[in-house]
Formats: structure tokens, sequence, C-alpha cells
């Protein structure tokens, strides 16, 4: 069964959280598409497995965490100019100072050719599943928007991610492309670039990176490598935008392109990419503190200014470690992600910041079975009382608990962190985990239940859950499809069309 701490490789390609790719972007009319509103301290899509392996830490393992705001976001007084910087390559270079001097045409081989690669929408998985089991009397009770109701324009588009329908936000991102001559059939065809035409990119990327979507994410993402192409700049399009400098492309769409292959299971290719990206922050980092521009110029800013974009440049640095660590755990470099932890941690952060940097340390350890190591790591203080502890400490507590399969500890623990916390979803699934493997199926039903049905059911019709719900029914009882069916409907009432239908585990 799915404990919410764990992450399985095989299905890291489902555990990004949208936000990671939204939040933290330059600043557009995309600003408001997601809301920034956080979660637990650790993330809920844990992978379809009934097992509970010992802390596997793979996914975003800062996913959900708000402590890391500060030192990853794009600080609002740092202006344009340093938030668009990049170094192109010597060869992009070349081709961009040869178009400024003589005007010559570009060969196609040096374009960025995108465009949509399916013909077909998506469609809503939890409206024909419906339709299917219950009958078309049913789907009446389905209130979410549909492509149809919005308005085709971004703010359409914020509407339909705002109530998690991402399937029918791709679909609206095709279509507001194909008015920028990037529609169906036009991949390896020109077509002008802007920061809106990528900014649309960035968001059907995303969102198909979330849906899971492989076939569709490798072949349109493709087209655009690693943004470095001449026409991804500023001044290969000098009739629009004058002599304006840098790359048009956000660092966050940079970031997804470079994690786009760990989601499609090629890790490595993922880690060269990032480790890519590194290098030239580094070099952007070098440039600012000797006193140049980002790109290696004469400096036209003044100190606080430059303070700014350092902070900025730095803080990218740090977000772009995160993604390597990430990676590596996606294919279980273990050896990779401790060591790049351990240069994060080299850094400044705040005591709470450094904290859970260890703790992720610690959840390695755990992985491999290091309990001794883990718990050093985890800094667990051995307090007379439960109630005397933080509730990070006690969901620590709890894992290295079920680590050494102490599993009435672990309740025990996980109980106590509940009751400082009584809405953490993940507490609540990890708690009925633990009454199952103490022999208390029916109260870990219950449990489950309550949660879904009656106490938040909007914040627990998470894949993970629902997953470990079908799996106890099964367990309880041979009748378990009337179960699923009124989960079905739960669904139906509540939920976008995000979801994964198989995680009902219904066949239709």
């Amino acid at each position: 069964m799915s404990e919410n701490k764990s992450e399985d490789s095989e299905n890291t390609s489902g555990s990004a959280k949208l936000g990671s790719y939204f939040d933290s972007s330059t600043p557009t009319i995309f600003d408001e598409i997601v809301s920034s509103n956080k979660t637990d301290i650790f993330g809920t899509n844990a992978p379809s497995k009934f097992n509970m392996p010992p802390g596997t830490p793979s996914g975003n393992i800062f996913e959900n965490d708000s402590s890391f705001d500060d030192q990853s976001s794009e600080h609002s007084s740092v202006s344009d100019a340093h938030r668009d910087a990049w170094i192109p390559s010597e060869n992009t270079r070349k081709i961009l100072r040869s178009l400024a001097t003589s005007g010559n045409q570009i060969d196609r081989e040096n374009l960025t050719m995108p465009g949509i690669s399916t013909a077909e929408d998506l469609i809503d998985p939890i409206r024909e599943a419906t339709l299917h089991f219950l009958g078309e009397d049913e789907t009446i009770n389905r209130t979410v928007p549909v492509l149809s109701e919005v308005t085709q324009d971004e703010t359409g588009l914020r509407s339909l991610i705002k109530e998690g329908c991402y399937r029918a936000a791709v679909n609206l991102c095709g279509r507001l492309l194909a008015v920028y001559g990037q529609g169906y059939g036009k991949i390896n065809h020109p077509s002008k670039h802007t920061p809106h035409s990528l900014q649309l990119w960035f968001t059907r990327l995303a969102l198909l990176t979330k849906l899971r979507q492989t076939t569709i994410l490798e072949v349109e993402a493709a087209p655009f490598l690693n943004l470095d192409k001449p026409d991804m700049y500023f001044i290969f399009y000098p009739e629009l935008y004058g002599s304006r400098s840098g790359s048009m492309a956000s660092f966050s769409f940079r970031l997804l392109l470079a994690e786009i292959p760990a989601h499609c299971g090629k890790g490595k290719r993922s880690i060269d990419c990032l480790y890519a990206i590194l290098y030239t922050i580094i070099k952007i980092i070098r440039n600012l503190e000797s006193g140049l521009s980002e790109e290696g110029g004469i400096a036209k800013f003044n100190l606080e200014e430059r303070a700014n974009s350092l902070q900025l440049w730095k803080g990218r640095k740090s977000r772009t470690l995160i993604s390597i660590i990430n990676c590596a755990l996606s294919i279980k470099n273990y050896i990779l992600a401790t060591e790049v932890l351990e240069q994060l941690l080299s850094s400044e952060w705040k005591k709470n910041q450094a904290e859970i940097l260890n703790s992720a340390i610690g959840s390695i350890y755990l992985s491999l079975g290091d309990v001794s190591a883990a718990g050093k790591k985890f800094g667990i203080v051995q307090a007379d009382t439960l109630k005397s502890e933080h509730l990070k400490e006690l969901i620590d507590r709890g894992l290295t608990a079920v680590a050494q399969n102490a599993f009435q500890e672990a309740l025990n623990c996980f109980k106590a962190a509940l009751d400082l916390d009584r809405s953490n979803i993940m507490l609540q699934n990890n708690i009925a985990v633990c009454l199952l493997y103490t022999g208390k199926l029916e109260a870990a039903v219950e449990l489950m239940e309550n949660m879904v049905t009656v106490q938040n059911p909007i914040k627990s019709l998470q894949e993970a859950i629902l997953l470990n719900m079908c799996t106890l029914y099964e367990l309880h009882t041979t009748h378990s499809k009337q179960s699923k069916m009124h989960l079905l409907r739960q669904l139906n009432k509540y939920n976008g069309d995000a979801t994964n239908i198989q995680c009902l585990k219904l066949t239709m």
C-alpha cells in the first residue's frame, strides 16, 4: 500500500506537482494560473503499489514544502533584464551576431519549429467511466467546466487549471498555439515565437507532464531542445523587441525541458541536461561577482540591482540542484542524491530549511536500510512523551519505525502527529496503512472512508488515497465493486479530469 513519504522510481513521471512548474516563473499574464496555496510538508502523490517500503524518496522531495519559497522564488525587485538573462552557446552567439550585421537568412536547422502532435483532444476519463458504469443520469452531477464552457483565452485556461481540468486545459493550449501557426501538423514548420507563445508551450508541457502523457510529451518537447536556438532570444526579432537581450523562455521552462526525459524513464539524460544548466548558472554568478553583466559584458546596472540579481541566480542554482536530486532519486542513484543534498546543506539556510534537508538525507538512508544513519539525520529527540515532540520529528520517528517493521510504534507516532495537524491527509493515510499492518483492516477502511466521504472529500480524492482505499476494499470483502462505485460518484462530483481512473482498479 502507498505510504505518502514513499515514492517509487517507476512512477515518478506522475509525481511532478503542477505548481512546481508554474511557481517562480518570469511574471507574465500566467502569474495567477495556479494557486500558490501549499498543503502538507510531504506530497501525497504516492505510487500505485500495495506495500509500504521504508521511505524510498523519489519524485519531488520538496514538492509541497513552503519553507523553500523565499530561497527559490523569483524576487519581485528584479527587473526583466536580469530574469531573462542567459548565456547563448558560441554557435548561437555567432549566428545572432551575423544576423545583426548582415541580415542573412537563417538555415532551417537553426530554427525552433514546434507543433501539436495529435489532432485528437484528450478526453475526460472520469466522465467516460461514470457514463460506462453508472449511466448518463449520473453525469448530470458532474459540474466541473468543460472546454466549450470557458473563454478561449488565458482567462479560460486559468479557470480550467484551477478546477483541476488539466486535460481540457491541454486541449485549450493546443487551440491557442494554432493561432501562432504551431498547431497540429506544424512540427518542422517555421513560425515566429513570442514570450506568450512560449508560455503557452510551457503550460501545455507542464500539464502533459502532470498527466503522464509521455508519448505526446516527448514528441512535443523535442523541437525546443535546450532553448538555445537563435529564435529563442529577443534579439532575433529586432523589429519587435529592438535591442532587448536575453531569452524569451522562462527559467522554469528551461528546467521543465531538462526534467522531461526523467519523466519518460531517461533520468541520466535529465541529469546531464540539468548539469548543463547549472554550469551556465555558475558562470552567470561568477560574472556578477566580477562586476560584469550576467552574459559577461559591461554591467549597466547599480550595486543594488547587482545584489538582487545575485540573489535571484543563487536561488535558481538551488532550484537546479533540487531538480538534480529528484532525477538522481528517480534512477535510484542515492549516492549522487546524497552528495548534492550535502552540497546544498553547505549553503546558508534557516534552521527549519536545514532540518528539511537533513530529513531528506535521512529518508535516503532509510531507503538503503541504514536506520542508524537516518536517525542521526532526522535528529530524533528521545523525549519522555510523544506530546513534547514537533510534528516533523513525529513523522520522522514514524518513518524510522516503519523501516524497522515496528508498525505499532509507527502508528503511535502518526496518531500523535495527527493531533497536531488534524487536517493532514498524508498522516491519515499513513495511519490507515499502519492499522492494516497491525491487523486492524476494518478500522483502516473506516478511517479512509471517513476521510474521503465526510471529512474533506475535495482534498482527499487523490489517486494514491483512492488506490489504497480500493486495495483495502478488495482485502475486506469480495463485493468491493459497490464501494468503488461510490468512490466514482465522489470523483464525478468533485474532481476535474486530471485523475487517472485506473486508481479505482475498475475494468472498463
